[in-house]
């Protein structure tokens, strides 16, 4: 560091650099503040004024990597500059970052080469009240630190404020004046405390070119290090001792200055502390005031105490008894909002626990819903660009959710074949103008071509195909057999449905479906794909998820409650239901999965034409049936016509109040249904593995409806869809009788086919199979 003498105070061998860094070790440690104020950053090019051995730089120089920022230090201690210089060789990022220069700071304004630099920051830590000793040479230092910084530069500095360390500055000052004198101990004096205003004046005032934005003193209590006090005083005021002329003497000082600082700097836990100031008078103002304060409110408290045992004393006369002052009104804070909550959820923490379970709960559920919106759902290719991924759908090509299925899967990159079962519906298919749809032809009602026509898919699946001529072949892989059954069943009370309806109903909806699906079971059991080999090396799971799959697709929400009227789909559905888990048994020891996706209700608009029925009931309606039951369910209005008098009177009426309920026929009344996206979703990732489950409620209403049947009783379902207790049934009429009423039409249509086919019966070939059951009046 530097001093008015030229002697080099840090370099001798009673003060090296490893006794500063012994009894001074917490000048770098305390530069938190000046470090801030400075805020380096990666391409800074910084100045240390007072560098010492470097420790403080060799921390900032951390900054620096990734950036093009440099530092150089200068000190006037050859023993520093060369204890950094070190320091700086032993790592390749410090030699880069570090140079360091013997220099005294007060010839900055002569050294021309540092000008050339043209620093953006400097800085000094603990070395300012060193310089700045010499009086002549105060205002030219801070020239030179003013040019050598590039315009609008930063110098922030930390040194020593007025007050600092005046207890160890005044025991040395009386022990080496007692001896030389006080003057002449003044002069040896190495340190220079100035307070914040001669700094400003100093620097904007005196200098010019400044601008001071902040100046603060505080005291920093500090710990002595391991040298004890008397290696900070043999260290830091070695000057003193260079007053005196024997070294007798100087170990007297000492000795004499160490014994009193040992009882002024002794802590009672041990150690001794420096009184190191750098804050602002105020701080002193503040201890005086608050001891002021203590006091004040110790002898008001005291005046207190008196005055009340004073004025509840009875022996005291009332005429001198002093009166108690009243007691002041208590002041309401203002409750802030975070209070009002705070205190709310500690009384309520049961409903603050379900609120916040229940807003977790949502923002995972949104999460995941758009996540799974989000994915990328595409069938693999083959490296030609070939489709290779093939998808059968078994079932008629006339429902929407067939061709909605269809179209979404060829879409995404399948080779999908739809089930035929002749000519009207390969036209149907063809109608889909799609290349990569295609009709499948089985004949389910010949066991033998539907055989043949299997063997020629497996064959078919097994060529080598090409996307090109001349491109490369791959095989095809069959992904997902997809059974979709009819979805239109007929509402109507069990008593008005002929047997020949119910034969029609199972055929159609029931036997053939499992027929079908029956014929393909060889196909998905045999092995299409790789070779042995390369299967056997494959992990089951990944067998699994590459493997084919059984899809069954059935309406959930009738078979979930099974309501009044609607027997059909009720049985079917469940039967489909049964006949799916004994497959999925069946099949499961042989890694192929079944799934069965329970429909809800989903919106068709885009594949169904609009309905016209209302304005064709409209003149059929001469049975005194409610509009109001037309409108809700047309069809049910419908069947009501060849009802016998008996049935109708004993069932019309639950029937149209249940027909134009909200949850009637499985859908919810104002609400269109849920999009065909969710299925098309569902159905994708079961195919490529991504849903494992047995079974997948997928559409409006499916879990809702799926609750209710298992929880809520039958009665309730049965009083929220309008049924209600008949109190009179109609008399007793014979079947001869009753085929000749006049309401019964002379006629009765067979339900339950697939294509709405009607069977008219004529009166006079009617057969016990066509009768109707009535129940006579008590």
């Amino acid at each position: 560091m530097v001093s008015q003498q030229n002697q080099d105070n840090w370099s001798s061998e009673s003060r090296n650099t490893q006794a500063y860094q012994s009894a001074a070790s917490f000048v770098p440690k305390l530069a938190t503040k000046i470090v801030q104020w400075l805020d380096p950053q990666k391409d800074d090019v910084i100045l240390d004024i007072g560098c010492g051995d470097g420790v403080l730089d060799f921390e900032i120089a951390q900054v620096f990597e990734g950036g093009r920022g440099r530092l150089h230090g200068v000190d006037s201690s050859r023993a520093m500059i060369h204890a950094a210089q070190k320091k700086t060789s032993e790592s390749a990022h410090l030699k880069n970052a570090c140079t360091f220069e013997v220099l005294d700071a007060t010839e900055l304004i002569t050294n021309t080469h540092l000008h050339d630099v043209h620093f953006s920051k400097a800085f000094s830590n603990a070395a300012l009240h060193w310089i700045l000793r010499p009086e002549d040479k105060r205002e030219v230092f801070f020239q030179g630190v003013r040019d050598v910084l590039a315009p609008g530069g930063v110098f922030a500095f930390e040194m020593g404020g007025l007050g600092n360390v005046s207890e160890i500055r005044a025991t040395l000052l009386a022990a080496v004046g007692k001896r030389v004198g006080l003057q002449r101990a003044q002069e040896v004096d190495p340190w220079f405390f100035p307070d914040e205003e001669w700094v400003r004046q100093m620097m904007e005032q005196k200098v010019g070119g400044w601008k001071v934005e902040k100046a603060e003193r505080e005291w920093r209590p500090t710990n002595a290090a391991v040298g004890g006090v008397e290696g900070w005083v043999r260290l830091m005021a070695a000057q003193f001792l260079q007053a005196l002329e024997s070294e007798e003497e100087k170990e007297e000082v000492v000795k004499e200055v160490v014994d009193v600082l040992e009882v002024v700097c002794a802590k009672p836990g041990g150690g001794y502390m420096y009184s190191y100031l750098s804050s602002l008078p105020g701080d002193i103002k503040r201890y005086s005031e608050d001891v002021a304060n203590i006091v004040n409110e110790n002898v008001d408290k005291i005046a207190e105490t008196v005055r009340h045992t004073l004025a509840t004393s009875q022996w005291v006369p009332e005429q001198i008894r002093p009166r108690l002052p009243p007691p002041a009104p208590s002041a309401e804070l203002p409750i802030s909002l975070y209070n009002r909550v705070e205190s709310w959820v500690l009384r309520n923490k049961v409903l603050s626990a379900a609120m916040v379970l229940a807003t977790g709960s949502i923002l995972y559920r949104t999460y995941t819903v758009n996540a799974y919106a989000r994915k990328t759902r595409r069938a693999r290719r083959a490296r030609s660009g070939g489709r290779m991924d093939v998808v059968v759908i078994a079932g008629s090509a006339n429902l929407p959710l067939t061709r909605s299925v269809a179209l979404d899967l060829e879409r995404k990159g399948f080779i999908v074949f739809i089930v035929s079962s002749g000519p009207e519906d390969d036209i149907s298919i063809q109608n889909l103008a799609r290349p990569d749809i295609r009709p499948l032809g089985v004949d389910t009602t010949d066991p033998l071509s539907a055989s043949a026509s299997i063997e020629r898919f497996a064959t078919y699946l097994q060529s080598p195909h090409a996307a090109v001529p001349n491109s490369k072949r791959h095989r095809l892989h069959l992904k997902a057999v997809i059974l979709i059954p009819s979805l239109n069943y007929q509402t109507s009370p069990i008593a008005t449905i002929p047997p020949s309806g119910f034969a029609n109903l199972f055929n159609t909806h029931l036997l053939h479906p499992i027929i079908t699906l029956q014929a393909f079971l060889p196909l998905l059991t045999a092995r299409l794909g790789p070779t042995p080999s390369a299967e056997s090396s494959s992990s089951g799971a990944d067998k699994k998820k590459d493997g084919p799959k059984i899809i069954v697709c059935t309406p959930s929400i009738i078979s979930s409650i099974n309501p009044p009227f609607h027997a059909p789909e009720a049985t079917v559905c469940s039967a489909l239901s049964a006949f799916t888990e004994v497959l999925t048994a069946e099949l499961r020891p042989l890694a192929i999965p079944v799934t069965h996706i329970q429909l809800g209700t989903f919106d068709f608009a885009g594949f169904t034409p609009a309905s016209t029925v209302r304005e064709h009931w409209q003149e059929r309606n001469s049975q005194g049936v409610p509009l109001r039951a037309l409108e809700a369910n047309p069809h049910d209005a419908e069947s009501l016509l060849p009802w016998p008098d008996s049935a109708r009177h004993a069932y019309g009426k639950n029937f149209v109040t249940q027909s134009s309920s909200a949850i009637s026929t499985g859908r919810i009344r104002g609400m269109r249904g849920s999009s065909l996206r969710e299925l098309h979703n569902a159905v994708f990732d079961v195919i490529d593995g991504s849903i494992t489950k047995g079974t997948v409620r997928v559409g409006l209403g499916a879990s809702v409806y799926g609750f209710v049947g298992r929880w809520v009783p039958r009665g309730l379902v049965a009083w929220m869809m309008g049924i209600r207790k008949v109190d009179e049934l109609a008399a007793w009429q014979s079947s001869h009788s009753s085929c000749n009423s006049p309401r019964s039409g002379g006629s009765v249509r067979s339900m339950g086919s697939e294509n709405g086919d009607e069977e008219e019966v004529g009166t006079g070939a009617r057969t016990s199979n066509e009768s109707f059951v009535a129940v006579p009046m008590e």
